[in-house]
């Protein structure tokens, strides 16, 4: 009986430690001096995180101040044979929620899954909402959900290749989601 149940508390700790996401912090100002290639000009947030199998660098950025178009970047940075590599990038007109996040390992393959919250705005108006959206990002690909000020938050539509998560990651997202107070 005891080798059993240290059997399943061990097999229970290795399963933890599979699934692991390590955020690491990481100053936006230093960040951004330190000639690292992404694209912008300013940092709005910078998350470092690591997995058993990855090293990444989720970086948010846009150009300077007054730009037109107001352009937000979205890149993931993964360091592949001791260099870091450009794997996912997405432009977009919005502005950040920067502590609306979530890390995981829904599907437990020891790779991130990352949930950005975001909302666009009128260019002349930062106050009012238009949207919030969640960006997802799967195995180096990005899936977006949305939800809209016009019809109160209560329809969210999904980008096209959204069904095609595996179903644990959709449920670990649409928790965070339905809980998110989007206003």
């Amino acid at each position: 009986m005891g080798k059993y149940v240290l059997f399943i508390l061990l097999s229970m700790g290795f399963y933890a430690v599979e699934a692991q996401v390590t955020t690491i912090s990481i100053n936006k100002e230093n960040f951004q001096s330190s000639g690292f290639p992404f694209k912008g000009k300013r940092v709005l947030q910078v998350e470092r995180l690591q997995t058993p199998k990855e090293d990444n660098y989720i970086v948010f950025s846009k150009e300077e101040r007054g730009a037109d178009p107001d352009k937000l970047y979205v890149q993931q940075f993964q360091q592949i044979d001791g260099m870091w590599q450009l794997v996912s990038e997405e432009g977009i007109v919005t502005s950040v929620w920067e502590s609306r996040k979530a890390f995981f390992d829904a599907d437990r393959d020891g790779k991130l899954d990352a949930l950005f919250i975001y909302s666009r705005h009128p260019k002349d108006d930062l106050q009012k909402q238009l949207s919030c959206i969640g960006l997802v990002l799967y195995k180096n690909k990005f899936y977006r959900l949305r939800a809209e000020e016009a019809d109160g938050y209560s329809q969210t539509t999904f980008s096209d290749n959204y069904a095609s998560l595996p179903v644990e990651v959709k449920e670990n997202v649409e928790r965070y989601w339905n809980n998110l107070d989007k206003r």
